[in-house]
């Protein structure tokens, strides 16, 4: 295995074991278990997800900003280990529903350069041409991770109790140090020749200030913060959405347990296309997909058949739109001043992210039903998808490798 290749499946490992890795996937396997030990409401567990949320998209501009100053390795090393005593931590919980927040935040902070947005600033400096394909595996590993966690972390609670999901998670953390230590670093030729050429695709591109005065980093943002809305609100309800449809629940769950292979298949499928065709317009076609699945769960699906078609056409918009942010930052702003452009736009995304779930949320608490919150889904995500699909074709920052 190549050394570039290294990097990628250090970074994959990296971004399963971080912030935005298994600890989001095990908070649906943790919520039963906390309720059950302190007394807390499923509404206040549930609160988690927004505060890990939080508290890793506040930091991600300082984040960047180190990034592109000192880089990425000893970053990542520090935080990943910084989050794996983060865990260990975890399982010193009391019943005080306020520390457990503050906890979280804390975790998120510590985990703060454990997120994409540190494990694509490296492998973007190995890539050009191959770039859309390596950032799609280095984003696979919380999609695989998402598959395993949940049946890993439940059976270790059933055997002892909730504290064991944090020893793993920690434990993982640990472990994963060893491959990132060994292989996870960015491209800095040591020979002359090569040093120059790669030195001189590092800083080409655009500083933050004239990102800012881009038109692109606008549409991109906007773009993202559109469809990240659209596309995580379904995600969060979409076993209510399923079973809204006229399925049993059971059945529902069973179906949404496919979600992650459309995620993953969705993540690979993009970035070998985006190396291919003209970004933007593979962008919009994978991004505009979750248009069928509202009309489809909306109306009377019929069969299963139909229903499985909605949830894997939200899945495959899911796993696009992580791996796409990255890949757009690079191919239009260049790596110069990635980690701070990148770090923005993180945000952005994010601040969708968070704000959609609550939204459909609200909505059926109002009505009682999606099927409002359905029709207002389309419009908006149809928006983000124009916005993105309009951004028309970037510059060559990078000499080709």
């Amino acid at each position: 295995m190549g050394a570039h290749w290294r990097v990628v499946m250090a970074a994959a490992l990296g971004a399963a074991a971080g912030i935005t890795g298994m600890s989001v996937y095990s908070l649906s396997v943790l919520l039963g278990p906390l309720c059950e030990a302190f007394g807390w409401t499923r509404t206040e567990v549930s609160a988690a997800k927004t505060i890990l949320t939080a508290g890793f998209v506040l930091t991600a501009p300082f984040v960047g900003y180190l990034a592109d100053r000192v880089g990425v390795r000893r970053l990542a090393l520090a935080s990943l280990g910084a989050l794996a005593a983060g865990f260990f931590a975890m399982t010193q919980l009391g019943p005080n529903i306020y520390f457990f927040y503050a906890a979280l935040f804390g975790l998120a902070v510590a985990g703060g350069a454990t997120t994409a947005l540190v494990w694509t600033r490296a492998v973007a400096t190995w890539f050009h041409r191959s770039r859309g394909i390596a950032l799609a595996l280095t984003l696979t590993g919380p999609g695989v991770t998402g598959v395993v966690t949940p049946v890993l972390l439940d059976a270790m609670i059933q055997r002892y109790d909730w504290r064991a999901a944090y020893i793993i998670m920690g434990l993982f953390a640990l472990l994963v140090l060893v491959p990132l230590a060994l292989f996870f670093h960015e491209n800095r030729p040591n020979d002359s020749i090569a040093a120059t050429a790669q030195g001189n695709s590092l800083r080409s591109g655009m500083s933050l200030a004239q990102a800012l005065r881009s038109r692109r980093f606008w549409q991109i943002g906007a773009g993202f913060l559109l469809v990240g809305a659209a596309v995580s609100a379904l995600m969060v309800h979409l076993v209510p959405l399923i079973i809204g449809a006229g399925v049993t629940r059971n059945m529902a769950v069973r179906v949404a347990g496919a979600f992650g292979f459309a995620v993953i298949f969705g993540r690979l499928l993009t970035g070998w296309l985006v190396d291919r065709f003209h970004p933007p317009w593979v962008a919009a076609f994978f991004l505009a997909m979750p248009v069928a699945g509202c009309l489809v769960l909306a109306g009377e699906p019929g069969s299963m058949l139909a229903v499985v078609f909605a949830v894997a056409s939200i899945g495959l918009a899911a796993g696009s739109e992580v791996d796409l942010v990255p890949y757009l930052a690079a191919r239009y702003f260049g790596l110069r001043s990635y980690g701070r452009i990148y770090g923005w736009l993180f945000v952005a995304f994010y601040v969708g992210v968070g704000v959609g779930p609550l939204y459909l949320g609200y909505c059926f608490d109002r009505d009682g039903n999606y099927l409002f919150a359905l029709k207002t889904v389309i419009p908006v995500l149809l928006t983000g998808v124009v916005i993105v699909a309009t951004l028309g074709h970037s510059r060559k920052w990078e000499i080709t490798t």
